[in-house]
């Protein structure tokens, strides 16, 4: 029996599981690894071994030890990081180098790149441990965001006001973050979106654009639809912009997303991009949207297959939209109203029944996507969705 290709995927949470199913489905032999054990996506694997994907040495050994062809990294920066690292050392094509991975996914080396560029960014100061004093508040215009340099999903991530705020934003960030400093930058007001981008020897062949929902957690994304409603000169900024990056770093073909925001006057910022899938299935968006397989593209780029894919764009109506709890309690389920159900095209829930919601801020009980036949329609369901989504407590 013919021994089949072996892929590592670093990581394992519900985000993974359209790449694990599409790796398995073309075939693949899928090894996963992450600290959770009991994460849904090592369910679906051929094997799963524990460990922390975030070590750059650990992924490089496990990859080494289990002979694999390609290592694909989970929705999330460290993953990205050490697969980059592994792979320049094993000598496995689909990734950037380490160097380039850290240039995209650490924001100070980010915004550097940005204003080498002349791409428009916002102003960055880094703050050590032993510079939390009086005189930090001197050099700032009120509001500034705090932000760790090497963390996702807003975690860490503050705006401050005011100078108080300023020091407790900047002890919370230190907390979290792996590096020695923490980043304090401008304030962007604007409407955040999404651009997410296939490139192809330097160029942008795929694309799609979202809007983005926040609800109390100011930082972390409740949900997006597609297509946005930014001006067609915004897609054209951002992939010049994607290309010049992808020129200067000389990145390799695949996925570059990036979060950003529509500025007072009409001007795409750029604020974390990403080489790697995003976090909640987004890439599930993505291919509903523009009916373009983005899990079997995110394996053939990241373990370097050469088949061409002809980018064909359906540029349906779509909505992902995460199921948040409003306040603390024990779960007893969640309640979908049937007009949802009539439009769901996808869904995952969690084992959510009699857990404890501790942090509502935080806590994700499912992910619904949805298929419409208007943008009218879509926006309608879209601002209704917490009502007629809600979890309901004991």
């Amino acid at each position: 029996m013919e021994r089949r290709k072996r892929i590592l995927v670093a990581g394992g949470s519900h985000s993974e599981m359209p790449v694990i199913e599409a790796a398995k489905n073309q075939g693949y032999y899928v090894i996963t690894t992450g600290n959770d054990s009991d994460a849904i996506g090592h369910r679906i694997a051929d094997k799963y071994v524990a460990g922390d994907y975030s070590d750059k040495e650990f992924i490089y050994y496990l990859a080494e030890s289990e002979h694999v062809e390609g290592i694909v990294s989970g929705a999330n920066d460290f993953s990205y990081i050490s697969v980059s690292y592994a792979c320049e050392k094993l000598g496995l094509k689909g990734h950037d180098t380490f160097e380039n991975a850290r240039k995209i996914h650490i924001k100070d080396e980010f915004r550097k790149l940005q204003q080498e560029l002349g791409i428009k960014s916002p102003t960055v100061r880094k703050y050590y441990g032993t510079e939390l004093t009086e005189d930090i508040g001197r050099d700032v215009t009120f509001p500034v965001v705090v932000k760790p340099v090497d963390l996702t999903g807003g975690k860490g991530v503050e705006v401050c006001n005011n100078l108080e705020k300023l020091h407790i934003a900047i002890t919370k960030a230190k907390e979290v973050t792996r590096e020695d400093y923490v980043i304090i930058e401008d304030y962007i007001e604007g409407t955040p979106h999404g651009f997410s981008s296939i490139i192809k020897d330097g160029r942008v062949v795929w694309h799609m654009i979202d809007n983005e929902q926040y609800g109390e957690n100011k930082y972390l994304v409740l949900g997006a639809f597609s297509p946005s409603d930014v001006p067609q000169h915004v897609e054209y900024t951002l992939i010049n912009d994607i290309e010049k990056i992808a020129e200067k770093c000389g990145l390799v073909d695949g996925l570059f997303h990036v979060q950003f925001i529509l500025d007072k006057t009409g001007y795409p910022v750029m604020i974390d991009p990403c080489r790697r899938m995003p976090g909640d299935l987004y890439v599930l968006l993505a291919k509903y949207t523009t009916g373009v397989d983005i899990p079997h593209e995110i394996i053939k780029h990241e373990t370097y297959c050469t088949d061409e894919t002809r980018y064909v764009y359906k540029h349906r109506f779509v909505a992902r939209e995460c199921i948040m709890g409003d306040k603390s309690g024990i779960i007893k389920d969640v309640f979908v109203d049937q007009t949802v159900k009539e439009k769901m095209v996808y869904s995952y829930y969690r084992d959510f029944k009699g857990e404890a919601l501790d942090d509502p801020l935080k806590y994700k009980a499912g992910i619904i996507i949805m298929s419409f036949d208007s943008y009218s329609e879509m926006i309608k369901m879209v601002k209704n969705f917490r009502k007629l989504v809600h979890i309901e407590m004991e």
